[in-house]
């Protein structure tokens, strides 16, 4: 089954156009850790996820539902655990949010399991962002190598209004990641800060398609990795300027640190515009660690596997410290030292 589909389609040849997921088989299972908290918001964007086949075969497997809704009277500031266990491994999870006008939405998704479960995931996550709100939200994905993790994010981003995601991938066997979305009127702004690591024979893939439709939006994506092992990534980029949306700004960088010479590391990064009067701005770069700052930080008594753990996460922490939660954050930090000691 193949999913997170580019917009604009280059040479087949280059095997970057989609991606190509193989599933498990599954069983319809209750998911019992949460209970579904469904307040009917009428709106849906399936059509917009990581493959619209796999969202149309896996609806019947749906077992957790979850509606988040802010108002200018009620704020809302939630954190959500969502655990993979042995009696509990497999989520296929809707969750919906609207940020009402004036109103402010901060929303904590952590997505987790123990190292030896073996486990599937599918979430849909969708945002509405009316006028003038302000909206964070926080994904975290801490998986075991044993788990299948695929995540479709839309948002959907209103006049004044600003939208944060802060997006961790520290886990998953094969981890797939979509993030498209719309800003749709003037001033609209969306900010996607995002790390990942991957290690052993790990497959991740991830498209971001942002499409800027009103005038004087902002669009930026920075995204930082580190890659060891056989480690295979491919990250894809489009930031589409639509008629109408002059004086928009889009940018989008990714600076990878390659930790071996047999890891695959791909970049697609994709300028779409039909408008005059607009910025776009690509950065990218992936290269080992500097040799000198190594050879300093070791000169200070750290062992060679201590000093990369240092610079690595050195690296990731002014994304991770944008998490509000400080318990969520504390274990993000937790994973990530866990994971770059065994590097």
């Amino acid at each position: 089954m193949r999913g997170n589909f580019i917009p604009s389609n280059t040479w087949n040849a280059t095997r970057v156009n989609n991606t190509e997921v193989l599933l498990p088989n599954l069983n319809l299972k209750e998911y019992s850790l949460i209970k579904s908290e469904n307040k009917n918001l009428d709106f849906s964007y399936e059509k917009f996820s990581f493959s619209n086949e796999l969202t149309e075969k896996l609806k019947g497997f749906t077992n957790l539902k979850m509606d988040f809704i802010s108002t200018k009277e009620n704020p809302l500031n939630k954190v959500v655990s969502l655990e993979l266990n042995e009696e509990n491994n497999q989520l296929v999870d809707v969750i919906k949010v609207r940020a009402e006008e004036n109103s402010t939405l901060n929303l904590t998704l952590d997505y987790f399991s123990r190292e030896s479960v073996k486990g599937f995931r599918h979430s849909i996550i969708e945002i509405e962002a009316e006028e003038n709100s302000n909206v964070k939200i926080y994904i975290s994905q801490r998986f075991s190598l044993e788990v299948l993790s695929i995540q479709s994010v839309y948002y959907r981003v209103k006049e004044n209004a600003n939208v944060e995601f802060v997006q961790v991938d520290l886990g998953g066997r094969e981890n797939y990641v979509s993030y498209v979305g719309d800003l749709v009127d003037n001033n609209s702004n969306v900010n996607v800060n995002s790390i990942y690591f991957g290690k052993n024979e790990q497959k991740l893939d991830f498209n971001y398609v942002a499409t800027q439709r009103g005038r004087a939006t902002n669009y930026d994506l920075a995204i930082k990795g580190a890659l060891a092992d056989r480690a295979q990534k491919t990250c894809k980029v489009t930031i589409d300027f639509k008629r109408g949306s002059s004086t928009s700004k889009g940018s989008e960088e990714e600076y990878v640190t390659l930790l071996s010479d047999d890891i695959k590391n791909v970049a697609v990064p994709i300028l779409l515009c039909t408008e005059d009067d607009v910025e776009g701005i690509h950065a990218a770069s992936a290269g080992k660690i500097d040799e000198n700052i190594l050879f300093y930080i070791m000169s200070r008594g750290f062992s060679e596997s201590e000093a990369k753990r240092l610079i690595l996460e050195s690296k990731f922490a002014e994304t991770i410290d944008l998490i509000e939660n400080e318990e969520i954050r504390k274990r993000v930090y937790t994973t990530l030292s866990k994971k770059l000691s065994e590097v």
